[in-house]
This record gives C-alpha cells, structure tokens and sequence, in this order.
C-alpha cells in the first residue's frame, strides 16, 4: 500500500520535499513589501493530488488586528480590534479602530461601529479570471484555483493560545526552509513525469506583482548567501520567472520621453531579461529576442531566435509530456541525477512563452486589449518571431522557410501541450494575414478559436468576441 501510495497518489518523501521547499521559495520571492504570499492546502503541505485545487492565502500588510484594547498601533497601517463576544468559535468581529479612507468601502456600519465585511473584501477582489466567491476565497471558472486574502494579527489570540503548548508541539523546531533536507536527491523519472503534469509549473504560480527592488535585492542575497547548491537553483528558477513578469512592466516606447530616458529604460528591461533564462530551456532567450524585435533590432532578434529554436530538441521535457524512451535514457544519464530538480528544468525543460497583462514585450501584431495573458509554445514564437523580423526586413524567401516552420511545428504538434496549439493558430493566423493569404488565414483564425475558446486568453477568440 504504501509504494502504490508513493508511485501513483502522493509521490515519495523526497517528491514531496521537494514540492514544499518549492512552494516556499516561491512564496519568498513572490512577496512584497505590502504582501506576503503562503501557499496552503494539500498543495502547501507538498500533496499534488489528482483533481485538488491550488490553495493560496495573500496576507495584505497595510492591516493590523489586535486582540487587546491598550495595544499599540502603528499608525501609518489601517487597525482593527477583535470582538469575539456572541461569535461562533472560531470566528471574530473586526472593529475598525485606525483607518485610511480607502477600507471604508469594505466596511459597514452597526451599533454605531464600523466593522470589516468580509462580504465585501471579497467583492473587491474578483478580477476577469477570478470570478466567483468561495467560502473565504475568491475563485476561478473551474474553482481550481483559490485565493484568500488575509489580514495578521502579530500575536497570539486568546482563543489559540493552548495551541502553543499543544503536545505535538514544534517548537524546538526551525521551520524555515533552509533546514529542509534537500541535498541533491536521485531524480526518479516517475516523479520527473509527475511534476511536469502538477501544478507546480503552470503559468501563472509566481504573482505578477510589481517587484519592489528592495524585495528584489533580498531575492538576489538568499540566491547568493544559500549553502545548498539545490535550494540555490530553485531560487534562481523563481527569480528567473519573477524577471521575466518585471520586464514586460517597463514602458519602452513612450513617444513623450527623451532617448536618455528611452535609453534608461531599454537597459534596465534588458537587465531583467538577462536574468530571466534561469527557469527554462528556452522561453527566456525568446523573451529577450521580443524586447530586440520591439526596438527594431531585428537581427539580435534573428540570432536570439535561431540560438533558441537549436535547443528545442526532442529530448526535450515540456508540459504535459507523456515521457518517452529517450526521455528515459537522458534522465538516467549520472549528470542529471547528481542535479536538483530545478537544474533540470533549467537545460531540458521547454516552458510557454507567457505575454502578461498590457505586456509591453507583446509584438503588436498580437495587441488586443482585454485580453489577460497570452501564452505560446515556445518553438512555435519563435518561428513566428522569426517571420516578423524577415518580414520588416523585406527577406521574402526567409518570410516562406519560417510560415513552413510554423505550420510543421503545430501540424506535428511538437514539444506541445494540447491546451495551448489554439493559441499557436493564432499566430499562423497573423503570419497568414500579413502574406494576404485571407483564406488561409480565415482557416486559421477559426481552428484557434474552436480549439481555444477562451477571450481573456486568446486573442483570436477576443477578436471573434467583440465582432458580435
């Protein structure tokens, strides 16, 4: 029972180490100087069960509660007071005590007091992808995905206080991450196959909140200062993919601005940039090519482009593989099993190539507003991008070698997830248009809708949208 509980439910111990030491490296980097972010549930705990959701709690530290009437309150944070009389267990009535005006629209009146709704905190925290209320959380379409947004209390509360003499008490205990036993540990293929189908690696686990560069420099210390050269990589891997979200917020293209300041801003998207190709195979090098594509430096971009398309080879790991023999043979090999997980990822594993909100590294041929996010396999963008930078440079023979890239990539579906090939049609569907190929683009337009339906991720389905 317990192998076949290892092998195909849980994973063994170190695969669930694993899991949890990457899910706090996650939460470190992903946080703020205003949030913290904790990953929860069984997944926090490193329990990837088939059809369980994500579970995430974002602590807001702009709030404080306190439990005792004399505490002192710092007054540059809103503060609330508990009230635990005539609650359930369990449950308190949050008292606003110290505000800025902007919490008042998440509170309501009663007796005279204003106290917190969580009704309506709730409310103002549903977005375009996460529509729907949950319990405590706020949720998705499919309710996969749960966030709560928290406020602390920096002391223990009355009602929990036997917890800290509780008898499977912790205390002697240093919970922090760094005492994980997490040296090296033999990469079974079965938990290679696991983790490339968990939710682990899916877009979107690391918050695209702006990072502050103090948060960011922290970030840097951990990666340099941390002894064990495993948790080392998988901070670079966050780090990597939290570069990759700041690069895309820089505004390179403000026509008011003077070439200094273009300037300015062209280096430090170029710095971030330079640090984001820690976290896969490829898509960070296709990122960089976008920041040359946009500045009209298509032939830094042609060669970014065809350095990345020679390293998409089939020995390659992407999302939802199913593992194969070569696969097996190249995880086998002793260099990569003396090597974390995460140093795998970084030379084998090929990632989407993921267009954030207003992402000022998208092509605009791909500019659509309301569109969320816009993902791509990455071999697929980069024959797309390779198209472009031709195209602008008048090559026409270059323009036809890289649309018959395209169409072989998708027709053959290589390194490719099934959810995204819609989106990749969406991107032969722009290639075709460009040529004046109507038809075939009309062809190509409608596949990318029918197989990704989705507006707030698809351009194509975006557009066929707002046409009705």
């Amino acid at each position: 029972m317990y192998r076949y509980m290892c092998q195909y439910i849980v994973g063994t111990e170190d695969h669930v180490n694993r899991i949890r030491v990457m899910n706090a490296v996650r939460d470190n980097v992903a946080g703020t100087k205003m949030l913290t972010f904790i990953t929860s549930g069984s997944y926090g705990e490193g329990l990837d069960m088939r059809g369980s959701d994500y579970d995430y709690m974002m602590v807001n530290k702009n709030y404080e509660v306190c439990e005792d009437v004399n505490s002192d309150f710092n007054p540059n944070t809103t503060c609330f007071l508990m009230e635990t009389d005539d609650v359930k267990p369990g449950f308190t009535r949050l008292r606003l005590r110290l505000y800025r005006h902007e919490i008042l629209n998440r509170c309501e009146e009663h007796n005279g007091n204003v106290y917190f709704s969580s009704a309506l905190f709730k409310q103002f925290y549903l977005t375009p992808s996460l529509t729907k209320i949950h319990g405590p959380c706020v949720t998705n379409e499919k309710q996969t995905f749960d966030g709560a947004t928290c406020v602390h209390c920096k002391t223990w509360v009355s009602s929990a206080i036997q917890w800290i003499t509780r008898s499977n008490q912790m205390s002697n205990v240093d919970g922090s991450m760094w005492n994980f036993s997490f040296e090296p540990q033999p990469l079974y293929v079965n938990e290679v196959g696991k983790i490339l189908k968990s939710k682990l690696l899916n877009p979107g686990m690391v918050t695209s909140e702006i990072m502050q560069m103090e948060t960011f420099n922290e970030s840097i210390k951990q990666t340099v200062y941390c002894q064990q050269s495993s948790i080392k990589d998988v901070f670079k891997y966050y780090l990597s993919k939290k570069c990759n979200g700041e690069a895309q917020c820089i505004a390179l293209d403000n026509a008011i601005s003077n070439n200094k300041y273009r300037y300015k801003q062209f280096t430090t998207c170029l710095s971030f940039l330079l640090k984001n190709v820690y976290h896969d195979a490829v898509s960070g090098w296709l990122m960089l090519a976008s920041l040359f594509y946009k500045t009209k430096q298509y032939s830094k971009a042609l060669h970014i482009t065809m350095y990345s398309m020679s390293k998409c080879t089939t020995e390659k790991l992407y999302h939802d593989v199913t593992l194969s023999d070569v696969h097996y043979q190249v995880l086998k090999l002793q260099t990569l099993q003396k090597k974390g997980f995460a140093y795998l990822l970084k030379i084998m594993f090929v990632d989407y190539i993921q267009f954030e909100v207003d992402s000022t590294l998208l092509p605009d041929e791909l500019q659509i507003e309301s569109v969320l996010v816009q993902f791509f396999q990455s071999m697929s963008y980069a024959y797309f991008l390779n198209f472009l930078c031709h195209y602008h440079l008048n090559n026409v023979i270059q323009c036809q070698d890289s649309l018959q890239g395209l169409q072989l990539v998708i027709d053959e579906e290589y390194l490719m997830a099934d959810i995204i090939k819609g989106n990749d049609y969406t991107l032969l569907w722009v290639v075709l248009q460009l040529l004046g190929d109507r038809e075939s683009a009309r062809q190509a337009f409608f596949q990318s809708v029918e197989l990704f339906p989705y507006q707030l991720f698809n351009s194509a389905a975006m557009r066929l949208f707002l046409m009705r």
